[in-house]
């Protein structure tokens, strides 16, 4: 029985390390590198690509080489958040039938690739997305062009560090008590009003039917371990911006969803703030839903409609 094996990662700035002095060294790039060199991955999904568009994509082609994958980078972002999102497809489970450039109603622009499975005749989207750190206003505005991108024609299957929360009641952890952190600047960006968790990304996608792939690996799977919290794994940060949250996110059109097998959250906090997001999906399964995709009743919210239609 044949899988497909879905990454995401958030790098922290690209795995460089200032030196006091000034320049520094990229140890954890290649030590980031090296790590993800041994998952069987179909596709990366990467953020925090800063320094892969140096030196003509220097470090873009060093990863192609040590993942034995093909590369793509998103459009230059501001430049005081040059912070590019990327990814990595293999070339022998998806064939690459477009990409799309964004960059307007967006903090930092996303990687958007239309692949195609087999002889499949649905395109899949494929995205690595950074929504905006410092504005849910943004975050709800880039959640509704993602949303742009999922159709009858067309399904989608994303890697993101969504920088707002779930929805879905179902967390490990309460989310922070506002008023009581230290850190205002970060109350600011993570809430509405200062006081309501912005939770309207994850709302607003699974209206349309791109669902929460750890959700549903937690909540039909029983990996109640899918769901543990992914951001601020440096402790010093944490304990300014309160209890920690799942913000690093897989999505995917729901009638995807019958495929997932696995979901693991693989701490890398040596190299990285973020972990290591890993989906295995069955690839016949996988092959099943892109051909029911275009008939597919997305109007009912339960992700488990996906398993009982017909």
């Amino acid at each position: 029985m044949g899988t497909i094996t879905i990454g995401s990662f958030n790098l922290d700035h690209d795995g460089f390390t200032k030196h006091p002095r000034g320049g520094g060294h990229f140890d954890k790039w290649y030590a980031a590198h090296e790590v993800l060199a041994r998952y069987p991955f179909d596709v990366l999904f990467r953020q925090e690509m800063s320094h892969s568009r140096a030196e003509g994509g220097r470090l873009l082609h060093e990863a192609e080489h040590m993942l034995g994958m093909r590369g793509f980078l998103a459009p230059p972002a501001p430049p005081e958040s040059d912070n590019p999102p990327g990814m990595f497809i293999r070339p022998d489970t998806f064939r690459v039938t477009g990409v799309w450039p964004q960059e307007k109603e967006w903090w930092l622009p996303p990687c958007v690739v239309s692949v195609k499975h087999g002889e499949s005749g649905v395109p899949l989207q494929l995205a690595s997305v950074h929504l905006s750190f410092r504005s849910p206003a943004r975050r709800q505005i880039e959640a509704g062009n993602i949303a742009t991108w999922h159709g009858r024609d067309r399904a989608v299957l994303l890697g993101a560090d969504f920088n707002s929360y779930s929805a879905s009641g179902q967390e490990q952890q309460p989310f922070p008590d506002w008023p009581t952190i230290p850190d205002r600047t970060h109350q600011e960006h993570r809430t509405r009003g200062g006081n309501e968790s912005d939770t309207e990304p994850d709302r607003a996608l699974t209206r349309v039917g791109i669902d929460d792939v750890a959700l549903h690996a937690a909540t039909h799977l029983g990996q109640a371990n899918a769901l543990v919290p992914t951001a601020s794994q440096y402790p010093h940060i944490s304990l300014r911006q309160g209890t920690r949250q799942r913000i690093d996110f897989q999505r995917a059109s729901r009638v995807l969803l019958p495929a997932l097998r696995e979901f693991q959250v693989i701490p890398l906090a040596e190299l990285s703030d973020h972990p290591l997001l890993v989906s295995v999906w069955d690839e016949e399964a996988f092959k099943t839903g892109l051909a029911r995709h275009p008939a597919f009743d997305y109007r009912r919210t339960d992700s488990a409609s996906a398993t009982r239609t017909s």
